[in-house]
């Protein structure tokens, strides 16, 4: 069950889905720039603290008659003054006795992040694998709530000091954030991390809404502004630029291109796998391969397939980041714009965004 954030994060393990059979999504209408960002920030608290009912119970008297109890009153005040004529006679007190309050027990609601230093990993975190995480925040950029998936590797508890880099993957149209994880992403990240083959990373799976065109959608605006600094507050990330990546697939590698070179100082890497680069961007690459050194810009990861009929678009692009001279990978496999495509080529796609880290 996904528990939903308002003004403060939760969150809960959740189950892998399970692979279901799916179509090919639509490709991608033409589109124009994104606007301009707002500098606001979505504000964040800890997470909440679980409460804790006390109850109190107090012994009382059994039930005698009105008429004893005022004769033992009587005996009990003469029999003081017979003892201590001199002494005053105290005031007449009912003395109760309080048992030590006990709690009731309750569940206590974990942090993403644990910060005693005594939650150490099992010995042998490795085969146990990792974690797929799902949120559910309010977001003031979309004023809707926004649902994304964490994947958090094998053995997280035991480098919570030095951090972790993150990539963010981008669904296709039509799809949901869950798409990355039906191609296989958890079975290939626990995989490559146990044998060695890449360092682990954290893996944050977006869900877009209402696919609207750049121009009039505030997704790039949410992904910046409110999701990026929501995990580097709730996880153990390394939040310099060398360490962080987007990607997507189809729409989504469209969105990765235009929200990593519009913010060429988050991220290191950008990923697009089957891209159909927007229109209204294409008037647009000149300007963003020229407006930073080039050793300042991403470096891009292109691959698309021969019967994809977008192969142009992502040619067209992969030809101007050679003219600029700007670090890429171009790739020109052949099949065509389906998921069978991305999850043949997916551990190639999981080793380029870990290499060098």
């Amino acid at each position: 069950m996904i528990k939903k954030w308002q003004g403060e994060p939760v969150s809960c393990l959740v189950h892998l889905p399970t692979h279901q059979s799916v179509g090919v999504g639509g490709l991608e209408p033409p589109t124009s720039a994104s606007q301009t960002r707002r500098a606001s920030r979505l504000r964040y608290t800890p997470a909440d603290k679980s409460i804790i009912r006390t109850m109190y119970k107090r012994q009382g008297f059994g039930r005698l008659p009105v008429v004893s109890i005022f004769m033992l009153l009587i005996v009990f005040t003469c029999g003081l003054a017979a003892c201590n004529p001199e002494a005053p006679t105290p005031p007449m007190s009912v003395n109760r006795e309080q048992q030590t309050p006990q709690p009731t027990p309750t569940a206590a609601l974990a942090t993403n992040i644990p910060l005693d230093p005594t939650n150490t990993p099992p010995p042998d975190c490795l085969s146990a694998g990792g974690s797929l995480e799902a949120h559910a925040i309010t977001s003031e950029y979309l004023q809707a709530e926004f649902h994304f998936q964490a994947y958090l590797p094998p053995c997280y508890l035991s480098d919570l000091q030095e951090g972790y880099p993150v990539v963010y993957l981008l669904h296709g149209l039509s799809y949901r954030e869950d798409q990355w994880v039906r191609l296989g992403l958890v079975e290939q990240m626990d995989r490559l991390i146990a044998e060695g083959t890449i360092t682990p990373f954290i893996v944050v799976l977006p869900q877009e809404t209402g696919n609207q065109p750049p121009q009039n959608s505030s997704f790039p605006d949410m992904i910046v502004e409110e999701l990026i600094p929501w995990i580097d507050s709730q996880y153990a990330t390394k939040p310099e630029r060398a360490f962080r990546g987007i990607g997507g697939l189809s729409r989504g590698a469209a969105w990765a291109v235009h929200i990593g070179f519009e913010n060429p100082d988050l991220f290191s890497r950008i990923g697009a796998h089957s891209l159909p680069l927007f229109l209204t961007d294409n008037g647009k690459v000149n300007g963003w391969l020229t407006q930073e050194p080039l050793e300042d810009l991403p470096n891009v990861l292109i691959d698309i397939g021969r019967d994809d009929k977008e192969w142009q678009s992502a040619k067209n692009f992969a030809d101007l980041l050679d003219q600029y001279h700007v670090p890429h990978e171009w790739y020109f496999y052949k099949d065509g714009h389906t998921e069978t495509y991305w999850s043949e080529h997916l551990e190639q796609y999981l080793r380029w965004y870990a290499k060098n880290w």
